[in-house]
């Protein structure tokens, strides 16, 4: 019988500004990010199970939240969140979507949403047909429609519902470039 361990990283530091510690972590167990927030009385929350949780997955303090950094496949997302007094709940403020191969003629770059604007900004390299040489693609700039989503109501399936709708923009702006 063997007996596998996996630990649990996690932050403390006041998230909701009440001079208070909360604790924020990564339950690789469950495949959760759970958190006690002194607002709540510390109560038990978390998030939606991932299916995909990689084990090197990481959480990060940043200066008004931390960051959740997880590869899924070849992509590798950094998850913003803070906390939000009107709401009292930890929600989502950006995303950032990367992903760096050697080979050109896949998708190479990064995108990132920013949840307060709804504002979709796009950096792409690309393998120019005719000169075989690493051009980067206009940055790209529009709106999405994503929803607002709190962390318990957060997941890998949000994850992937961006990266379709990134790599859906990647594939247009490719397509300009025939």
């Amino acid at each position: 019988m063997s007996l596998l361990t996996f630990a649990k990283q996690s932050i403390v530091k006041d998230l909701d500004g009440d001079g208070k510690f909360d604790k924020v972590s990564i339950n690789f167990e469950t495949n959760k990010i759970e958190f006690l927030l002194s607002d709540t009385e510390y109560k038990k929350q978390s998030s939606l199970a991932f299916h995909e949780l990689d084990r090197n997955a990481k959480i990060e303090e940043t200066k008004k939240g931390f960051k959740i950094i997880n590869k899924i496949g070849d992509v590798l997302f950094t998850s913003y969140f803070r906390y939000n007094r009107q709401t009292k709940k930890i929600e989502l403020s950006a995303i950032k979507r990367s992903i760096v191969s050697d080979d050109y003629s896949k998708e190479n770059g990064e995108s990132t949403f920013i949840t307060a604007t709804k504002e979709f900004i796009a950096k792409w390299n690309s393998l120019d047909k005719s000169s075989n040489k690493v051009i980067a693609l206009p940055t790209l700039k529009t709106k999405i429609d994503l929803d607002v989503i709190s962390l318990n109501d957060f997941n890998d399936a949000f994850l992937n519902k961006f990266n379709q709708q990134s790599l859906t923009f990647y594939k247009v702006e490719i397509s300009k470039q025939k």
